[in-house]
């Protein structure tokens, strides 16, 4: 798998939730009048507001916030040992982000862009939003080739900025849209049934779950010690957290068949927020 490109790691001292996090939330699809292909998107497009926060300091990482997970990590990466693994995501969840919540928390902007983009391939196919109608026929009547309809989806659902954030969920998206054309090169993209979307949710939020820890530890992964192994094992990783990943949402999506957007979220929100509970509990 690729990822964004690595700090020197989240430090000490600093909240586990930037404060800044709000700001780069997706804008939903749909709600306004869509951007035409190849054009950039308005500067000037509304953007929801901030979640009501409690007024009150953030809570701060501690010391030597990581150094479990990196300790377990190295483990996974020499031998592949699955404990090792288990152990480093545990540590990684409770330690060195506050527990699954606050992981859970500080990926909303990941869950925000799987509800967006599992709404807009729904209603791709059921042609049941005027707006993301319209984006499409304007795509159609353009292109229609399968990398061009991966890029349009991309621009359309995906969060459009700088930040790391929005930069993984872009990549994020990529691959998860280039996995599936790989495994069936004929998929229409724009009318995939339900559980093709759930499998194309699940393997986003595998990338960008599996991008954070990568970013979160920093420099650790590009050890050169480690460069055939990496490769490996982030591999590894990902099929990992894909995997209880699908597992939870599995659990979770059948109390809510017809979930709103919304509702949506709030699902994948908590299956992030239980995968990591797992981890946790297995320490």
């Amino acid at each position: 798998m690729g990822t964004s490109a690595a700090s020197s790691g989240a430090g000490s001292g600093v909240p586990f939730d930037p404060p800044w996090l709000d700001d780069v939330l997706p804008d939903i699809p749909g709600d306004g009048k869509p951007p035409l292909p190849e054009k950039p998107n308005n500067d000037g497009e509304d953007k929801p507001q901030p979640n009501e926060q409690p007024n009150r300091s953030p809570a701060v990482a501690p010391r030597a916030r990581f150094s479990n997970a990196r300790r377990n990590l190295g483990e996974f990466i020499r031998t592949g040992d699955r404990e090792a693994f288990r152990s480093a995501i545990g540590h990684y969840s409770r330690s060195g982000m506050g527990g699954a919540r606050r992981v859970a928390n500080r990926m909303r902007v990941s869950t925000r862009s799987a509800a967006n983009l599992f709404h807009v391939l729904q209603s791709t196919r059921d042609n049941s939003d005027p707006n993301i109608s319209e984006w499409v026929r304007t795509l159609l009547a353009r292109s229609t080739s399968a990398q061009d309809i991966v890029n349009e989806i991309i621009r359309y659902v995906a969060p459009n900025g700088g930040s790391v954030e929005e930069n993984s969920c872009r990549d994020s998206m990529a691959f998860a849209l280039q996995d599936l054309l790989a495994n069936d090169p004929n998929v229409d993209l724009l009318q995939l049934g339900d559980e093709s979307i759930w499998t194309l949710i699940e393997s986003f939020l595998g990338y960008e779950a599996s991008s954070r820890i990568y970013f979160d530890n920093g420099a650790y992964f590009e050890n050169k010690e480690f460069s055939v192994q990496t490769v490996l094992r982030m591999n590894e990783m990902y099929d990992y957290l894909r995997a209880d990943l699908s597992a939870q949402i599995g659990k979770l999506r059948q109390k809510t068949p017809n979930a709103t957007r919304k509702q949506l979220q709030e699902i994948l929100q908590k299956a992030v927020e239980n995968t990591f509970q797992v981890y946790e509990d297995s320490l």
